[in-house]
């Protein structure tokens, strides 16, 4: 589930809990945010949570993002 925010003016996309990004030194500081025990397994959409972190941290905006399936029935 990728997310796609802007910071810094620069677009950086988080997909499968790792950053993607033009810009190197930008890239660092937002590896910087990652759980080095990966993501929690109750969080249904961790993408989403790295990027809004990034957001609130550095500034910036969240451009888009996939939203999760709700299942009925299950417990998120």
């Amino acid at each position: 589930m990728a997310a796609k925010a802007k910071i810094r003016g620069v677009i950086a996309i988080a997909d499968g809990y790792e950053w993607q990004c033009d810009d190197e030194a930008l890239k660092m500081l937002l590896d910087t945010l990652i759980d080095p025990l990966g993501p929690s397994g109750a969080d249904p959409n961790p993408d989403y949570t790295l990027a809004k972190q990034a957001v609130e941290k550095f500034g910036g905006e969240l451009l888009e993002y996939d939203e999760t399936e709700y299942v009925e029935g299950r417990i998120y």
